[in-house]
């Protein structure tokens, strides 16, 4: 189990930016002083290139903001430091910002908006769920203003019966004045604690992100990390309570921000309670259950992708994350009894090149999920959008340094995931811990890969992988992984999950895994002064992980999202999907269905398996298209009777149920409303 990771970096606050232990890391100087003394008393490191163009790049113009622009105009540092204390309440100064994340110059009297606030966690003491409900409001003028929390003090608007002290959820609305148009700076949330004293009232330690609970997982039951993040460094602790035993408490090694706390000697079955305790804050009282042994069932977990902001405004479209479907549905899964959820992907609307802008981003969305993660683990992987780049006029790459900065890094300086991830073939790329994993839940195995790994939109010119593209080190590392799965009696169920559709039906049918069928796309790698191909297509590559699926009896299902709907599809021996090698009879490296060459079936799939989509997280909706695998399901039925395609674009969720007889799912909309299911998804396996 993987130890607390911590730093005191105050330059990105919001993102947790995990470290080696001292340990490890004085072992690490060591190894580091013995490779020099190898090469010779005050010899330097030999530098390695990038596996990229890194000149060529550097030559063409770089563009600000990233590929779309910037979400976020102001990062959560700048909006936290705004927030003082106060005579008349917490005071509100954006004297400090002087320059927006864009580059732009700011003259800090022309910052307006206006302030919200209430209590956080609303009735904490009554709902489960944790959610924010408004009750103050405060104008900003020339980039001043008061926010009145000493009214959550006293009747009729405290509702949390506190005395001195509280925590309350802040929203600010901002403005910038031009002579022009008044420019929209963008709606920011996060959380205070403050102290009434003699002098007024006084902001202390706060909670930004968490508590949450991580690595709730059968390979390790014992075992779980809370997670949360401070906006001050403190030493903090986990108060754990076992249903009817004493309390024990877990602290942090140092004062940090960021903080991993394991807790350990959990047993299996039975019912804890863990509450925070981090400066002046002390958390409510939240449940955690520890993981079932392995191959013990029943369990039940939950499925989305695509939360990113959507057309609508407000919390539809919230520092980049569609905050209230997001809320919605992470509520639903609670009520509904998941033990987990599994998100894939284009959690915000990324793209950007500003890594305070993309960090802001996720922390929004980790405010989304909070009710849910506050206790049940919640497990990610990275989408398209989860992009933090170089752009370039003609190109976007995967950004620079990998070991900090990559899309990669920080999404694993973000998450607490299992580190049981493949190592990159070349060391020079980024890194896939974190990323890419895999954990046992009861009777399922879950594999997390990603199809968005190293991402460039000009692959062929200064290399990088293209969207959907799956490297062979990870596809080994997949099949090693299905190989254990299979040999281990204890796994009844796989379950892959990934953010680009292997067969998209409706909206990406021009990228995920498929590009229309153009073989020719793949990654290149930039080595010894050219751009080098990789020996695999798009399509071959599909093909390679689809037969990898149907050679495993115990594969349940493959998930993915990006395509804004849900849709299922089974796909066997008998459905076209196409066959590079067969169906490209005039050998340009693509299938060509306009030009009249129709898509095979793979004749040597042994096992049929379902591909279900669920990108109902939030995200703009996109409806069905015609695909040569959705076609062949017109008026048939599998051979239990189902449909083998479906689609509904609505906002959704999978919740799926595995038993030791069978594992099924089951497809709600925003409103509970069942829209599919499918009883036991081996039943058609063949």
């Amino acid at each position: 189990m993987p130890g607390p990771h911590r730093s005191e970096d105050s330059s990105l606050p919001m993102s947790p930016r995990r470290t080696l232990p001292s340990h490890a890391r004085a072992l690490a100087l060591a190894l580091a002083l013995a490779i020099c003394a190898l090469l010779g008393a005050g010899a330097p490191l030999l530098a390695q290139e990038l596996p990229v163009d890194k000149a060529a790049l550097e030559a063409l113009t770089e563009k600000a903001g990233g590929k779309s622009g910037l979400t976020n105009l102001l990062s959560l540092r700048q909006v936290s430091a705004a927030v003082q204390n106060g005579s008349g309440g917490l005071a509100v100064d954006f004297s400090h910002v002087t320059q927006l994340l864009d580059g732009t110059a700011v003259a800090p009297d022309k910052v307006y908006g206006t302030a919200y606030a209430g209590p956080y966690p609303f009735e904490s003491k009554e709902a489960r769920f944790a959610y924010k409900r408004f009750r103050v409001e405060a104008s900003i003028r020339a980039g001043k203003g008061t926010v009145g929390v000493g009214s959550f003090l006293s009747a009729p608007t405290n509702s949390e019966g506190w005395r001195d002290r509280g925590q309350v959820a802040l929203r600010f609305i901002l403005y910038l004045e031009n002579a022009e148009r008044d420019r929209s700076l963008g709606t920011y949330d996060l959380n205070v604690s403050f102290q009434k004293t003699g002098g007024g009232y006084e902001r202390k330690p706060s909670l930004l992100e968490g508590p949450f609970v991580n690595l709730v997982r059968s390979d390790a039951p014992s075992e779980a990390v809370i997670s949360f993040v401070t906006d001050e460094a403190v030493r903090g602790k986990v108060v754990l309570v076992p249903e009817g035993g004493e309390a024990q408490t877990f602290w942090d090694e140092v004062s940090a921000r960021e903080h991993e706390i394991p807790v350990t000697d959990l047993k299996p079955g039975a019912r804890y309670t863990y509450r925070v305790e981090a400066g002046a804050v002390v958390t409510r009282d939240h449940e955690l259950r520890p993981a079932p042994p392995k191959g013990s069932a029943p369990v039940r977990f939950a499925y989305f992708g695509d939360t990113r902001a959507g057309p609508g405004g407000g919390l539809v479209s919230l520092m980049g994350v569609n905050y209230d479907t997001v809320h919605r549905l992470s509520s639903l899964a609670l009520r509904q009894g998941a033990e987990l959820f599994i998100v894939g992907g284009d959690l915000v609307s990324g793209y950007t090149s500003v890594p305070e802008d993309f960090t802001t981003q996720l922390h929004a969305w980790k405010q989304a999920m909070t009710g849910f993660w506050n206790e049940r683990p919640v497990y990610a992987c990275m989408g398209n959008h989860e992009a933090l780049l170089r752009a370039f006029e003609g190109a976007s790459v995967d950004r620079w340094p990998y070991d900090t900065q990559s899309a990669e890094a920080v999404f694993a300086s973000t998450f607490v995931h299992p580190r049981n991830g493949p190592q990159p073939s070349d060391h020079q790329r980024p890194t896939y811990k974190e990323n890419v994993y895999s954990f046992h839940h009861g009777p399922v195995k879950v594999i997390a890969f990603n199809n968005n790994y190293w991402y460039s939109s000009a692959s062929e010119k200064y290399g990088g992988a293209p969207e959907g593209y799956i490297l062979q080190d990870q596809l080994d590392w997949i099949v090693k992984e299905l190989d254990q799965a299979e040999a281990d009696p204890t796994v009844l169920y796989v379950v892959l999950f990934a953010q680009e559709p292997i067969f998209p039906n409706g909206g990406h049918l021009g990228d995920s895994m498929w590009h229309g069928g153009d073989n020719r796309v793949r990654a290149h790698v930039f080595k010894g002064g050219s751009v080098l191909p990789e020996e695999d297509g798009m399509v071959a590559v599909r093909n390679k992980l689809v037969r990898a699926v149907a050679a495993r009896r115990k594969v349940a299902a493959i998930l993915g999202a990006d395509e804004h709907a849900f849709h299922r599809v089974l796909i066997g021996k008998d459905v076209p999907i196409g066959d590079i090698e067969k169906d490209d009879r005039n050998r340009n490296g693509k299938l060509d269905l306009k030009a009249g060459e129709k898509p095979s079936p793979l004749a040597d799939l042994k096992h049929a398996v379902w591909y279900l989509v669920c990108g109902g997280g939030g995200a703009p909706y996109y409806s069905e298209e015609e695909t040569p695998w959705n076609k062949h399901w017109r008026g048939k039925k599998t051979p239990s009777g189902l449909t083998g395609f479906t689609y509904s674009s609505q906002e959704n969720i999978l919740l799926f149920d595995a038993t030791e007889k069978a594992i099924s799912v089951k497809v709600l909309n925003l409103h509970g409303e069942t829209i599919d299911e499918i009883p036991d998804l081996m039943a058609d396996k063949g």
